[in-house]
């Protein structure tokens, strides 16, 4: 099942509610809960008309509305499809989960698969500079929008900055937000490296896709605004749902500061 963007209504609450609009939420629902699939033909407004029993117009602008708010496109020749709308996500700008889901008014969850406290492993231990005796917080959540499954994702704490809120719920909080609650922790920056993978069989099961599906691998080093390392994540995006949206400047071979060159050993980090 798809996730879809919430819409605020449009409608005065003081004013009473058209009929176009009271078919458009009805559609909206059942679009919503699955009753007409993604990419299936949505019934024509002659259909619709004997359904809901009103008039051609009043259908033509609920579909419009549904039209312009992405649930639906039309082709021509071929009629009228169930689409969705992808969730934009800037890669230059670091952002939470349950912050950007917010952004697209999209009810943010999450399932713990994972959490552990362990010694930290070779390759954990060495992107995140620490001694291999070091303690991490280990925790693999799926994250879901609108109760639909949309990122697995692999996160490494340090134990310092995790222990106060390893005990909280984890699958209804944001863990950035209570870091900065409990810990006073805040973002700072991070180095990241997209890569395009496929679904293995954890992928197929977790984010209901079939194998062999083209999905996003997203690793990060993540800083505090003091400049500590406290993240290193592998989060893996369902790329049928999310996409990455960044805008570019000329690279200046004269060293603007808008187009700096990344440095060697940012590029080397994982």
């Amino acid at each position: 099942m798809k996730a879809f963007p919430r819409i605020k209504k449009a409608v005065a609450l003081d004013q009473p509610v058209p009929k176009y609009y009271k078919i458009y939420e009805k559609l909206l629902n059942q679009i919503r809960q699955g009753q007409y699939s993604e990419n299936n033909l949505f019934p024509s407004d002659t259909e619709l008309v004997k359904k809901f029993r009103v008039s051609r117009g009043t259908v033509r602008e609920a579909i419009k509305l549904l039209l312009q708010q992405g649930y639906l496109i039309r082709e021509q020749g071929k009629g009228t499809f169930v689409t969705y709308k992808k969730i934009q996500q800037d890669p230059d700008k670091l952002i939470g989960f349950t912050q950007l889901m917010r952004q697209h008014n999209i009810k943010p969850s999450a399932r713990i698969i994972e959490k552990e406290i362990i010694p930290a492993p070779a390759h954990v231990a060495h992107i995140m500079k620490l001694s291999s005796a070091s303690k991490i917080v280990r925790i693999v959540r799926l994250r879901f929008g609108d109760n639909q499954p949309l990122i697995i994702e692999r996160s490494f704490f340090t134990y310092q900055h995790f222990k106060p809120i390893y005990s909280m719920n984890l699958e209804s909080n944001s863990i950035y937000e209570l870091l900065y609650e409990h810990t006073a922790t805040r973002l700072g920056d991070a180095n990241q490296r997209i890569e395009a993978i496929s679904a293995g069989q954890q992928e197929q099961e977790l984010l209901e896709v079939e194998l062999g599906t083209p999905l996003l691998l997203i690793r990060r080093l993540i800083h505090t605004n003091g400049d500590e390392v406290f993240q290193y994540s592998e989060d893996i995006y369902r790329s049928d749902r999310i996409n990455f949206y960044t805008k570019t400047v000329p690279y200046d071979l004269n060293g603007s500061p808008h187009s700096l060159p990344l440095k060697l050993e940012d590029q080397n980090v994982f």
